[in-house]
């Protein structure tokens, strides 16, 4: 307490949806008040939105100060919902809405995390926290490496397809992580990922394919 004043008890939403095992928390500053988990491919809605309205329940007619989503590496579909819940939510609440890389509590900074990025690519973040995709060949030199920690979300099997082995495996991102991420900076730092635009990571640049016909066109 200073000068008679209470630091105001901040309330927090999380929503991780960049891979199939999906989660959202509430917390009020590290005590975790609501959390929920689903496992989903392509229809995290149909379990967001119910685990949502619990979150909203427990929050009451308390002021929601931040609104967290995992950005990936990971389902872009799936992070474009929870970026879509958020928005909506932010509207009405008047709550800030920040992404944060899904990947970054997983390894705390000290590891290599690897994923299959499909199409012959690994999507590799590096301790620094950049992000690029590599070749199955450039992983294998990454996994050589003895001074290196490789961490990955995929399990054991799919690493030994590769031939490759991993210090930790099935690694998944939780609301919870994204919590723990958030709570752990300073507040020049929150401020800092605050002003960036809230958007997915792209491993790579966004497909767009052009439309065979326009929407306004007239159709035979």
């Amino acid at each position: 307490m200073d000068n008679g004043k209470i630091n105001k008890r901040m309330m927090t939403l999380a929503i991780e949806t960049s891979s199939p095992q999906a989660s959202l928390c509430l917390a009020e500053d590290d005590t975790i008040l609501f959390c929920a988990d689903w496992t989903a491919e392509r229809n995290h809605d149909a379990y967001l939105f119910p685990a949502l309205q619990h979150a909203m329940d427990a929050l009451g007619e308390r002021q929601l100060d931040w609104i967290l989503v995992g950005s990936g590496p990971g389902s872009y579909g799936g992070v474009r919902v929870a970026l879509a819940a958020a928005v909506g939510i932010s509207t009405v609440k008047e709550a800030r809405t920040v992404t944060l890389c899904s990947w970054e509590y997983l390894a705390h900074g000290e590891a290599c995390i690897v994923s299959d990025a499909r199409r012959g690519g690994w999507t590799l973040r590096q301790p620094d926290g950049a992000i690029s995709v590599i070749t199955p060949e450039e992983l294998r030199e990454l996994a050589a490496d003895t001074g290196i920690l490789l961490y990955t979300t995929e399990c054991a099997e799919r690493m030994k397809q590769e031939s490759l082995c991993a210090t930790k495996y099935s690694l998944i991102p939780t609301a919870e992580g994204l919590i723990h991420t958030w709570n752990a900076l300073s507040k020049e730092e929150q401020e800092k990922r605050a002003s960036l635009p809230a958007e997915p990571i792209y491993v790579r640049p966004p497909h767009i394919t052009e439309a065979k016909r326009k929407p306004w066109e007239i159709r035979d």
